[in-house]
Parts: C-alpha cells; structure tokens; sequence
C-alpha cells in the first residue's frame, strides 16, 4: 500500500491504514521523541500523543511538502508540550547573555560520532538541549523555537549560543581526562 492511499484511509478513518501509517513510522518518531526526552516512558507517552494528534489533524494536511516532515513537527510539538507540561524547563533571560561571543570549536569535535554527540547532549541543561536540538537538528528557525517554547526570539538565540559554548567546554574537559589518563598509563 503506497502512502498516498495510507494517508487516504486515514482521512477517511480505516484502522487498517492507521495501523500501517503507525507501524511504518512509530519507530522514526520514536526516535525523535526520545531527543527530546530524557527516558523511554516519557518518549512512548510522547509518541501516542503524537499519532494522536497525526490522525486528529491529518485532515489538515494538504499534500504539500513532506508528510513524513509533516509528522516529524507533530512529534517535536507534543514532546515538547508534554516535556513542558511535566518537567520544569527553565530558561535565562536573553538580555543577561552575550550572544557575540563565539568559542573555538576543539579539533577533537570533528572525530565525535553519533553516539558521542548524543552523549554530549544529554549533559546540557533541559533548556539549552531543547533548543539546541530544535535548532541545529530539526532546523527550527529562532521565531519558531520562541513560539513552540514560549520565550522570546532573543531568548532562543541566547540559549543556542550557551548551549555551544557548554558543548565546547564538556568536550575540553573529556579531552583533558583522556590526556591526563594517557599521561599517566606513560608513567607507568
């Protein structure tokens, strides 16, 4: 069954082709929910929240522009919400940070892989990763970010800007102890 006639039935509320719409996607949107949760519950919680409002809105969904990318957003939206709704997320005002400030970026960082970047990640704080995430892996815009998160544009930017600068300095402390660590199995 082609998406086209999936997306077809489910407009027209065929639980076939809402079965087979969740079996092709679940595990992608899943992914994307648990960036933006910290545990699996809350990602599965997230994830039927998101199939929940894909079948709610899917008649709302014109044909233009992807409909996989159409989903990606749902899922990134009710994360979010339920991330919001069930978690303190604090953000620092915008005007207390300097966003000109940029840090070099450590040679080390071009070597990470998936899982290292990943890792890195899930230090930062729940603010700065949201927007980070939102920003530089989906490709939210600033204007965007502001209104999912309810925070200013300039509030975005900021966390951004300290969400790099918290990246560069974990990676400069991981650098540190492997060095250290090499030094010391020299010594021995």
């Amino acid at each position: 069954m082609d998406l086209e006639r999936i997306i077809q039935g489910c407009k027209k509320g065929e639980k076939n082709c809402q079965e087979r719409l969740v079996r092709n996607y679940a595990p992608g949107l899943l992914a994307i929910c648990r960036r933006y949760s910290r545990d699996s519950e809350s990602a599965n919680d997230a994830l039927q929240e998101s199939f929940i409002n894909i079948f709610k809105y899917i008649n709302s969904y014109s044909g233009k522009g992807s409909f996989e990318g159409w989903m990606k957003r749902i899922a990134v939206n009710c994360t979010i919400t339920f991330q919001k709704k069930n978690f303190k997320v604090h953000f620092e005002p915008d005007m207390l940070h300097d966003t000109s400030q940029h840090s070099e970026v450590p040679d080390v960082y071009s070597t990470l892989g998936k899982e290292d970047i990943l890792s890195l990640l899930c230090e930062l704080p729940k603010a700065l990763y949201l927007v980070f995430n939102m920003h530089v892996v989906e490709g939210y815009s600033h204007k965007e970010i502001s209104e999912v998160l309810s925070i200013s544009e300039g509030t975005s930017r900021a966390s951004l800007s300290r969400a790099r600068a918290r990246l560069i300095e974990i990676i400069e402390e991981r650098q540190n102890k492997e060095n250290q660590r090499v030094a010391l199995l020299h010594k021995m």
